[in-house]
């Protein structure tokens, strides 16, 4: 042990200790073993100091229960889900734990011996007193049981305060220096809102900071509806009684007074707008359905900051519809829906529009998912500027009170993490919280919730000759997650990406080994879409991280990768041709993702369309090549010979853009039945109806879709466990009172 480390007696308080190999630090939810540091969600961080503080004696579950989430109404499951976690961290082999033991009937108890620290090898005192002096736990007293009726008339007293303290109030200043290197060690308080063993998803935290709005499918309900809760440990309490469909992505009023949030029920998609205690709805505007349509409120709360094709009205009086999405204004009052002039891409869409405190600026999203980045403009319009060059998944941002600084999800970095952004300088710091993701900032509180993914994805084989409702069957099952499936051409090898080793990778599963082994080994990327060459040696597939996204090949027998992509190109999604001659693949390197075909042997590229694309296929072998259409939606074909185009499905679409493959039999896709529940269907080249094949209720249409090929049966991603909890984030350290 390093000499500058003192061992400690067990305390409350004491922060720092040595289990086995690992090194804890609870109060910033860390564990750490030599250059390897995981953060688990604070709740397993939470029982393990449990078991440490019992020092080896047993802790039953109602103990661990009633301690940990002391302020929720758990169930058994929630205590299972994080002993599982712990030892997915730190166990060597989870199967076989030598560290937590769980002593059947009773509970569990902490086997390795615990030794105490004063601080961290290798850091000094200094740094530790400055360390801690952030507050470290964010702790509610026991909340007083009341009756909903009382509950609510307390609410409405705090709003009304609320309402007169926050709105029209300056917004505070900011004390955030991201270039500060102690910054992002510091941490900040963080814990759970909810912590039922559903799924919540997309918060959205009052202005003053007291009750927090989700997206939640509790039992008894038969869609998934928006809830309330505050952040005192009150119970749940749904917002709207209307069963009319699947409710989702609630946004506050900037007074409080009001949310809306998105409906969709089959093809039909509305925005809807109701009092943030309940009461009677308003539709404001249809929306595009199978997806989030994003939207925020202008500083005024009379209007909705939406994202729109723009129509044009040419000099021969006929109608033109711009390719790219652009930011418009939706007024409240009379539903009239006015395009912001500024400067856009016709190329890019702009999307998820955030309204900065003070109403003076709008930033957007733009580019093509996964690769997007933020920009700003003036709220009247005019010229952008681009914030960030992450090329990254961002899920969902949101500004400070300061008006100066963002909070942003992106993977750029690898893992999906949240982040502080300086609108100003450019600046970026990681707060090191993994899987957090749709952050939203309370404007009058220093507070933030966010979206803490918990999901497991695995690989499901779905035959076509079963009952269209009959289960799946795993492959290549793990504790990770796994997805983009691929079948070789003869079947007998499925490539797939999976982060069971830490990274994400590709993995080859051998059905006749019932085995799976990696065959890529890249650091902090992110591996996507895989295709197979037709003679079964190669596995095409993207790399994305550091702001590119890059082409490469592995050897499926020697492991060996090479770069398939010219220097400084980015790359989505390739595929190799029919003949195994060359590539065709989407790439930004005239402006926008426009599809190419790259000869292997000559190593040379030409554009082949003028269309933008999302994901495409030769799989047909009819001499026409497939793709997803970016710009107008549905899947078209390009005559390889011709040129010509055509749109051929209507049905695919951005949410749905990997979830598909042509066949010689047809185009098979996956698609959502009118209870939003994907479902997937072959429409056969000659015309006829589309056919139902399978009903797949939990399919992640993103992962991809594997068809063999004989066209008897699928793969695809299947979510086989989602505990997606709302989190709390105290940004109290950075933004003053």
């Amino acid at each position: 042990m390093s000499s500058n480390v003192r061992v400690l007696r067990p305390q409350d308080q004491t922060r720092f200790a040595r289990l086995g190999e690992w090194f804890v630090d609870l109060a910033s939810n860390r564990l750490l073993r030599g250059d390897h540091e995981l953060r688990p969600t604070p709740k397993a961080m939470a029982v393990l100091r449990q078991l440490m503080l019992a020092n080896g004696a047993p802790q039953t579950r109602a103990e661990l229960l009633d301690t940990v989430w002391r302020d929720a109404f758990p169930t058994d499951d929630v205590l299972t889900h994080a002993i599982t976690e712990l030892r997915r961290a730190i166990e060597e082999d989870p199967k076989l734990p030598r560290h937590i033991e769980t002593i059947p009937k009773v509970g569990y108890r902490l086997v390795t011996v615990v030794e105490w620290l004063e601080q961290l090898p290798g850091t000094s005192n200094a740094s530790t007193a400055q360390e801690t002096s952030v507050p470290q736990v964010l702790v509610d007293a026991e909340p007083p049981r009341h009756p909903l009726g009382l509950w609510i008339t307390a609410g409405v007293i705090v709003l009304l305060c609320a309402l007169l303290a926050v709105f029209g109030r300056a917004p505070p200043p900011s004390r955030v220096d991201l270039r500060n290197p102690l910054f992002a060690q510091s941490g900040f308080p963080i814990r759970p809102v909810t912590a039922e063993s559903d799924s919540e998803t997309f918060p959205s935290i009052s202005p003053d900071g007291t009750s927090v709005a989700y997206t939640a499918r509790y039992p008894g309900d038969e869609a998934q509806h928006i809830y309330l809760r505050g952040l005192s440990g009150s119970p749940p309490i749904r917002l709207s009684r209307s069963e009319a469909g699947e409710e989702t992505y609630p946004v506050w009023s900037p007074d409080g007074t009001q949310i809306a949030f998105v409906r969709i029920s089959g093809d039909e998609c509305r925005i809807v707008v109701v009092a943030a205690l309940g009461g009677r709805e308003r539709e404001a505007a249809s929306c595009e359905p199978h997806f989030i349509d994003y939207f925020d409120w202008t500083r005024d709360g009379r209007s909705l900051l939406i994202s729109r094709h723009r129509q044009l009205t040419e000099r021969d009086g006929n109608m033109r519809t711009e390719p790219a999405k652009s930011l418009h204004v939706l007024a409240l009052e009379d539903g009239q829906v006015v395009p912001i002039d500024y400067q856009h891409d016709a190329d890019q869409p702009d999307i998820q529009p955030r309204v900065s405190p003070d109403g003076q600026r709008i930033a957007f999203r733009r580019g093509a998912v996964p690769y997007s980045d933020i920009f700003v403009v003036a709220a009247g319009g005019g010229a952008v500027r681009q914030l960030t060059r992450l090329r990254a998944r961002i899920r969902g941002y949101d500004w400070l009170p300061d008006n100066r600084h963002i909070l942003l999800s992106s993977d750029h970095s690898g893992a999906q993490s949240l982040f502080l952004l300086d609108t100003e300088s450019g600046d970026l710091a990681n707060l090191g919280v993994a899987g957090g993701s749709y952050p939203a900032v309370s404007r009058g509180r220093g507070l933030a919730v966010f979206q803490q993914d918990n999901a497991d994805v695995n690989l499901q084989s779905f035959r076509f000759d079963a009952a269209v409702d009959a289960a799946g069957e795993g492959i290549a099952s793990s504790t990770r997650s796994e997805s983009w499936p691929a079948f070789a051409p003869n079947d007998d090898r499925l490539a797939f990406v999976s982060n069971r080793g830490g990274d994400s990778q590709l993995w080859l599963f051998e059905p006749g080994a019932r085995t799976s082994y990696q065959i890529t080994h890249h650091r902090n990327l992110e591996l996507s879409a895989p295709n197979w060459s037709p003679d079964g040696r190669r596995v095409l597939y993207v790399a994305r991280g550091n702001g590119q996204s890059r082409l490469y090949s592995v050897e499926v027998d020697s492991g060996q990768t090479r770069l398939e992509s010219d220097d400084g190109d980015n790359v989505r999604y390739a595929s190799y041709s029919w003949d195994g001659r060359s590539i065709f693949f989407i790439s930004d390197r005239d402006g926008a993702w426009r599809i190419w075909q790259r000869d292997i042997a000559k190593r040379t590229s030409r554009r082949l369309s003028d269309s933008s694309a999302y994901s495409l296929s030769d799989g047909a072998g009819n001499g026409k090549l497939y793709f997803a259409s970016i710009s107008s939606g549905g899947l078209h074909s390009i005559d390889l010979a011709t040129g010509a185009e055509e749109r051929i499905n209507s049905k695919v679409q951005y949410w749905n853009m990997n979830a598909w493959r042509a066949d010689p039999t047809g185009l098979y896709y996956l698609y959502s039945g009118d209870d939003m529940k994907p479902q997937l269907f072959v429409q056969p080249w000659d015309d006829s109806p589309p056919r139902l094949l399978r009903k797949i209720e939990w399919a992640l249409p993103e992962g991809g879709l594997a068809l063999d090929r004989t066209a008897t049966r699928a793969v695809l991603p299947i979510v086989a466990r989602d505990d997606t909890d709302v989190m709390l984030l105290d940004l109290g350290a950075i933004i003053a009172p």
